[in-house]
């Protein structure tokens, strides 16, 4: 790479995103009263939006990632990505 000497790295303390995951089991009516404006439920933005409204009503200040889905007769799993801004010292290395 040209001009590799040229660059120059900011080590200072930068924010990086922890990410955790939270399994939501979800009773089915509970879960379409909650995504009932949605005309396909099982919409990947209907599961966002059901997530992102719990982490509301949590106080949750996660920022919302990917959601995976699963359901059966009684039940919707949803799996959420929540990241969590946090510091790090050492910055990129």
């Amino acid at each position: 790479m040209d001009g590799i000497d040229s660059i120059v790295v900011d080590t200072a303390p930068v924010t990086t995103l922890q990410v955790f995951h939270k399994r939501l089991k979800i009773p089915l009516p509970v879960y379409l009263d909650g995504v009932a404006e949605f005309t396909d439920p099982w919409d990947e933005q209907a599961y966002q939006l059901f997530v992102q409204h719990y982490l509301d009503e949590m106080k949750d200040p996660g920022i919302l990632g990917m959601v995976r889905q699963d359901h059966d007769d009684h039940y919707v799993y949803l799996d959420a990505a929540i990241r969590y801004p946090s510091e790090s010292p050492l910055g990129y290395q």
